[in-house]
């Protein structure tokens, strides 16, 4: 009751501010609460860098003292560059020209024939002979290589042959031959039908 009378007497004390609509008079910006997380996160960064003592901005060495020569020198280029030309010329019609100058250029060129050369005649014969030499020695070494694989080839095929193979070809040449033979015709048979490498290795 006590507040109800309360709230009587400065309604009839102030009847203006009695008939103002009850609304709340403070608002909150548009898109307060989406950037709120933002903001503080920024903020707390500032304070931080606050408490370092590191404002974030640096200034050169020697700024400050240099400061004035550096703006004199760059007046006194923007008033010479404005006074005078840029310092560069191309020539009159240097471009329209530019085409056909390196096209003369390029077309007097001068051919020389190699054959004509004493030096290159003589390296192009240099280069036969050691090459018909390189394909004579190496038909050479080929050929005494097959020879030398022929013969090894025999000489296997006479070491594989079994031991009674020709115990029964020599019964059987004896039994075939019943005719008396000299030493001296043996000795030149076998001189004329083997080699000595082959005697060598039959002994």
């Amino acid at each position: 009751m006590n507040k109800m009378a309360d709230n009587m007497e400065w309604e009839n004390e102030a009847p203006e501010l009695a008939k103002l609509e009850k609304k709340n008079p403070f608002t909150v910006p548009a898109h307060y609460f989406d950037e709120l997380s933002e903001r503080t996160q920024s903020l707390i960064f500032i304070e931080s860098l606050k408490r370092e003592g590191n404002s974030g901005f640096e200034v050169p060495a020697n700024y400050f003292e240099t400061l004035e020569e550096q703006i004199n020198s760059r007046l006194t280029i923007e008033q010479l560059t404005a006074n005078s030309e840029s310092g560069f010329k191309v020539p009159d019609g240097y471009f329209n020209q530019l085409q056909s100058n390196i096209v003369a250029k390029t077309k007097s060129t001068k051919t020389v024939k190699l054959w004509h050369k004493p030096l290159f005649k003589y390296a192009v014969s240099a280069c036969l002979v050691l090459a018909s030499t390189t394909g004579w020695f190496a038909n050479k070494q080929y050929q005494e290589t097959k020879l030398r694989n022929t013969e090894l080839a025999k000489e296997q095929l006479l070491y594989d042959i079994d031991e009674s193979v020709i115990l029964e070809y020599v019964q059987e040449t004896q039994n075939t031959k019943t005719a008396n033979v000299s030493d001296s015709e043996m000795e030149n048979y076998i001189l004329d039908n083997f080699s000595a490498h082959e005697l060598s290795n039959s002994l």
